[in-house]
């Protein structure tokens, strides 16, 4: 186990990282994510024995991180900081090598031991055909993998990587990060690393750190740290957060406030009606023609609705899996009735939202224009037995406006506030 306890440490007296601990068990992954300046790689040369806290404790393996030599230490906490290698006129295989020093014993030299390591860590980053290469004639993505097959060729339990991805494209980011979690799954090494891709941390990592100001903000898994409170506290930037389709692993989708449309309390309001993720895509492009918009009725954890909170949009909404309110229903409609039309979504209908139909046609009844969106039939959507095709109809016949596609309900809406 590498522990460290209550850590403070800096440059020239300045404090960059606050009363950081870690605890790392062998085979866990864990990733430090947060902005730059944050405190991610000073943690991280502590932890390497690089540069020496102000306060706090360090053992590893149940021993004060001073009592091992150097030489104990690298046998035990391999460290790869995010930096080019020299163009010193090593070859690759040469340069891997290196990372078999401490092994090695007085002037015996190279053993087959280290060529084998070394040759087994090219072949896992994908570099057996370039040892002998030299590294001056490499791309920058070539030769970080070099540093990090040196770092796996030291054999170490504990893996210290600043920013293993960097130069690196995105078909090799994914191979390195899948290579890296296979070698430290079948060894039970235990790797730390910095990343600044919040979606690659996700996949591969077991537990996340989430740094802000040199403190830490928050830890646990992926699902607990990235939430979009946590995120836009920490990057300023408002975010949606969803499951991967696969995997399950949550994805980051963010929105650079500059582009975030301005809410405007003397628009022209707008009552959307939506749920089941059929409205968020909505939501841009309607703020974007100048509706003030407000959203209803929608089920917490909804796409629409974790999109409307990223966008600061009013809207109403009920517990997850659970059938529209009473007490709902009647806030969103005191909205809708405030509104100068009534958008309706393509959503499915089945008896928990139901009466979000009820409400359109409370809507178009009430003398509020209504324009629906039916990218397809009612009849395909219907999972009630008919009823939302009734009312759907009914819908039709006081009046409401149909639409066959986005384009053309938003261009008709735009004609509304020209």
């Amino acid at each position: 186990m590498l522990n460290g306890a209550k850590l403070s440490a800096g440059y020239n007296g300045r404090v960059a990282l606050h009363d950081f601990s870690l605890q790392l068990a062998p085979g866990e992954v864990v990733a430090l994510i947060g902005p730059n300046g944050s405190g991610k790689t000073t943690a991280l040369r502590v932890l390497a024995r690089v540069l020496p806290p102000f306060t706090g404790s360090l053992t590893l393996n149940g021993r004060p991180y001073e009592s091992f030599t150097a030489a104990e230490f690298a046998r035990l906490v391999a460290y790869a900081p995010s930096i080019n290698l020299p163009e010193m006129g090593f070859r690759v295989e040469e340069l891997v090598l290196m990372g078999r020093y401490p092994h090695q014993r007085g002037f015996w030299g190279i053993t087959e031991a280290d060529r084998q390591a070394a040759r087994e860590a090219m072949e896992a980053l994908n570099l057996w055909a370039l040892r002998e290469r030299l590294i001056s004639q490499l791309s920058l993505g070539e030769r970080q993998r070099v540093n990090l097959a040196r770092v796996l060729a030291q054999s170490a339990s504990y893996l210290l990587l600043d920013e293993p991805t960097a130069h690196l494209d995105l078909r090799h980011q994914v191979h390195l990060l899948a290579r890296l979690r296979q070698w430290c799954d079948a060894r039970q090494m235990a790797m730390l690393m910095v990343l600044h891709d919040l979606n690659l941390a996700s996949e591969y990592a077991d537990r996340l750190i989430l740094l802000s100001a040199g403190r830490i903000l928050t830890q646990g898994t992926p699902a607990e740290v990235l939430t979009p409170d946590h995120l836009e506290a920490v990057y300023h930037l408002p975010a949606l957060v969803r499951p991967h389709p696969l995997t399950g692993r949550p994805i980051v989708f963010v929105l650079e406030p500059e582009r975030r449309p301005p809410h405007d309390p003397n628009a022209p309001t707008l009552f959307l009606i939506a749920g089941g993720g059929s409205g968020a895509a909505l939501y841009y492009p309607l703020l974007e023609q100048g509706w003030r918009l407000r959203v209803g009725i929608i089920n917490l954890l909804d796409t629409d609705e974790e999109a409307a909170r990223a966008l600061n949009i009013e809207r109403v909404s009920e517990q997850p899996f659970s059938p529209i309110s009473e007490s709902a229903y009647q806030r969103a409609r005191q909205l809708m009735l405030d509104s100068r039309v009534v958008v309706l979504t393509d959503v499915p209908f089945g008896w928990g939202n139901l009466r979000n139909l009820q409400l359109a046609l409370e809507a178009q009844q009430a003398g509020i224009p209504v324009y629906a969106l039916a990218t397809r039939p009612i009849e395909e959507r219907d999972f009630t037995d008919g009823e939302a095709t009734r009312l759907w109809n009914a819908l039709q016949a006081a009046g409401a406006s149909f639409f066959p596609d986005q384009p053309s309900l938003l261009n008709a809406l735009q004609t509304l506030t020209d």
